[in-house]
């Protein structure tokens, strides 16, 4: 955005052909933000969040019959006394069921939905930030081989973090599982600390599996190389068992030779 223009946006609204009713709506603009761990969260006003009085929406409410789509329309008026580095708000859309004509069913939730606009306002921009407690579990009894890394953006405008996960299996250069092709992208506002992870979901039950988890924010990357052994706890009690058993019987054998 630059400073004394005006950005012109739009997004669709869609009621599916299997629909039976109208699609009655209200829309809003609010603020927001990404919590600790990455997921979307309606904020008050801030520093970063002044483009919810910059937006103009065409209209606040409206409905869409089924199987048709309709295009929402909105401005951005950006002051002149705009101040560099990045703006957040959402347009929220609300359902409203109340306002069903339908007399064959009956909707009793409400749902919401938003359209994001992340935004960046020319100027003295600033980049910047650690990755940190980057990590993947050595050992696990039960669910998915997973990486974890805690990102903090010291700028002023938002960044992108990409997670790529490659699974190995012990004996073999042959990938079990990546997403090289599709790496996992999240976006870290600025002065915050965000944590996010990536897993492969098909994780067996039991194996020693090789893994490199690599996290690239602004141009660094940090990467954790580590053998990971997943082992049920009741495998795990039965080799225990058998290792005692094991001490055990040789124990026995040594004091009856000595005899």
């Amino acid at each position: 955005l630059t400073p004394g223009e005006t950005y012109t946006g739009n997004f669709q609204l869609i009621n599916p052909a299997d629909a039976v009713d109208y699609f009655y709506y209200e829309l809003r603009v609010e603020p927001f933000t990404t919590s600790d761990d990455g997921d979307i969260s309606l904020t008050t006003n801030g520093d970063y969040s002044q483009m919810v009085d910059w937006i103009e929406l065409t209209e606040t409410e409206g409905s869409i019959a089924p199987n048709s789509t309709k295009e929402v329309r909105f401005y951005i008026h950006v002051p002149e006394t705009a101040a560099a580095g990045g703006q957040y708000a959402s347009i929220v859309i609300n359902s409203k069921p109340e306002e069903s004509t339908s007399t064959n069913i009956d909707i009793q939730e409400v749902f919401e939905t938003a359209h994001l606009i992340y935004a960046d306002v020319s100027g003295d921009t600033r980049r910047g930030g650690d990755i940190f407690d980057i990590d993947v579990p050595s050992f696990l009894f039960s669910g998915n081989i997973s990486g974890r890394a805690s990102i903090k953006n010291s700028g002023n405008v938002h960044s992108k973090v990409v997670h790529t996960f490659q699974v190995f299996p012990l004996f073999s250069g042959e990938e079990v599982y990546t997403n090289e092709e599709s790496p996992k992208q999240t976006w870290v506002m600025p002065g915050n600390i965000t944590t996010s992870s990536v897993a492969w979901d098909s994780t067996p039950s039991v194996g020693i599996f090789h893994v490199i988890y690599n996290v690239e924010y602004e141009g660094v990357n940090s990467t954790v190389d580590k053998y990971v052994i997943v082992c049920p706890l009741w495998l795990l009690f039965l080799i225990l068992l058998a290792l005692i058993l094991l001490i055990f019987k040789i124990l026995w054998g040594k004091k009856r030779i000595k005899k």
